[in-house]
């Protein structure tokens, strides 16, 4: 297994609910865009996330290899969205992020997104490609050469 620091969403729900104390503390101006325009912009960014999540999580799927980081995986899996990306559960989640972010007008939830990637990318990321290139050798190797980690 990956020997991720926890499970991803459970990072992501954590900086939100940061955000929120933080908000709560420290108010910031709100985004300056009208409540609906905020509102739509989030909901098109979340929407983008939930699809390439949703994507994802059908490779996994169809390929019968186990989602959770924290369960073995079974297969590598490169085809489909994973042509574009290496990461695409980790980027629809930061999408998801951000729209939630935008809808709610929070500087705060923007402004954590720089610790919440290298949270991301240290404690579940690093991990996971560590893993992956033990068990899978010269094929993960190679396909982490022609493929971005993010996009």
């Amino acid at each position: 297994m990956a020997g991720v620091i926890t499970l991803p969403p459970l990072i992501f729900l954590g900086f939100l609910a940061a955000a929120a104390v933080l908000e709560a503390v420290i108010p910031l101006p709100v985004l300056a865009a009208p409540s609906p325009t905020r509102y739509l912009g989030g909901a098109v960014l979340a929407a983008c996330g939930f699809v390439i999540i949703f994507m994802a999580a059908g490779r996994f799927r169809a390929a019968g290899t186990n989602i959770p980081p924290t369960l073995p995986t079974t297969a590598l899996v490169i085809d489909g969205i994973y042509r574009r990306t290496r990461n695409p559960f980790y980027l629809g989640a930061t999408l998801v992020y951000l729209g939630l972010g935008v809808a709610a007008g929070s500087f705060w939830v923007i402004g954590l997104i720089v610790p919440l990637l290298w949270v991301i990318n240290t404690g579940v990321i690093a991990r996971e490609e560590r893993y992956l290139e033990r068990k899978f050798g010269d094929a993960y190797r190679a396909y982490k050469a022609r493929v971005r980690r993010w996009v």
